[in-house]
């Protein structure tokens, strides 16, 4: 999906953002801000919004001189919400179908993003998780994923924010439940960024003892994957299934060389939810099939 410009503003937003979290002043503030401007007028506007954004964090965390500005509260994020797993598995454990269940609480779990909110409301997001399964998916293939993991041997599974890493790891023990012998792959960010998931959150989370976790190797907000590395690529590529995470990943990869690609995500934004003709905020699980 290409830069929307109104994806421009997303960018200067998060200067501001990342700049006020570190107490940064207003005069380098200003520096930082001119220089992510130059950078946006001279880019290409053919990339995808997560490609763009990782050139403004480069520049950003350059002048702050911290290439995970976000690591400490990511950190905190994860524990967090390994302290709600056992609530969040009661909702699970208590459905008439848990791997549905799953599935919607793992897009439930979007919330969790820095970009669209600065903090984590605990109290909303248990509300949001157990009436999950009142929700309704404005686009629905959830039945075709399962259908499809069915006659799957391999699974890509895409992660996105941190603490949601944690409903992550609970949706795949249930799909695993659902495939036990399903081989499943964990996909995190090659370079902090953001508050996107790396190698880090998936060890704090304990995600090695459900999936192998593989880095992409790249650091861009989303799956970049000619930027990713070759490692990556070759399980991109030879997964039966992906299951992609988050709207990053849906923006990088909207029109990507190859099929079986299930996005499951929240659209945050106008752009994203009119591409995909639903409401701003609605919730899906949506099939990608490349044309022919």
């Amino acid at each position: 999906m290409q830069l929307n410009l109104n994806c421009i503003l997303c960018n200067l937003k998060q200067v501001l953002t990342v700049t006020d979290f570190a107490g940064v002043d207003d005069c380098r503030k200003e520096l930082v801000m001119r220089e992510v401007l130059g950078y946006l007028q001279a880019t290409s506007y053919k990339r995808s919004n997560p490609e763009v954004i990782r050139g403004t964090w480069e520049i950003i965390t350059r002048h702050l001189g911290d290439t995970d500005p976000y690591g400490a509260i990511k950190r905190a994020y994860n524990e967090k919400m390994l302290s709600l797993t056992p609530a969040i598995q009661n909702v699970i454990d208590q459905a008439a179908d848990g791997f549905f269940a799953a599935l919607k609480i793992a897009i439930t779990g979007n919330l969790i993003d820095f970009v669209a909110r600065q903090s984590l409301d605990e109290k909303l997001l248990l509300e949001k998780i157990s009436t999950a399964q009142e929700q309704r998916l404005a686009v629905d293939d959830s039945k075709k994923l399962y259908e499809k993991l069915k006659t799957a041997d391999t699974l890509l599974y895409l992660g996105d924010n941190c603490g949601e890493i944690v409903i992550d790891k609970l949706f795949i023990e249930q799909i695993k439940r659902s495939f036990p012998s399903l081989q499943v792959s964990y996909g995190v960010r090659g370079q902090a960024i953001v508050n996107d998931v790396t190698a880090e959150d998936a060890l704090q989370v304990g995600m090695g003892a459900v999936a192998e976790i593989i880095s992409n190797g790249d650091g861009s907000l989303g799956t970049v994957v000619a930027k990713t590395s070759a490692a990556f690529r070759r399980v991109f590529y030879a997964a039966d299934v992906i299951i992609a995470k988050g709207q990053g990943n849906y923006e990088s990869l909207s029109e990507i060389d190859r099929d079986a690609i299930y996005f499951l995500f929240m659209a945050k934004c106008e752009p994203v939810a009119k591409a995909l003709g639903v409401k701003n905020l609605s919730i899906v699980c949506r099939e990608y099939q490349r044309n022919v």
